[in-house]
């Protein structure tokens, strides 16, 4: 099942893409980063639809 769900939006990632990072080995905040470039970008609040 995927969940297309954005996590972070300044990178355009999905729960999907986090999930998957998990099982391939990622353990920490920063293991997801280097595998999904999540929270990088540090805009995620300025372009998310709701401001958070």
């Amino acid at each position: 099942m995927k969940n297309e769900k954005i996590i972070c939006y300044c990178s355009n990632v999905t729960k999907d893409q986090i999930i998957k990072a998990m099982e391939q080995g990622a353990r920490t905040l920063n293991d997801i980063r280097k595998m999904t470039g999540a929270c990088t970008l540090h805009r995620c609040k300025e372009l998310s639809p709701k401001g958070t």
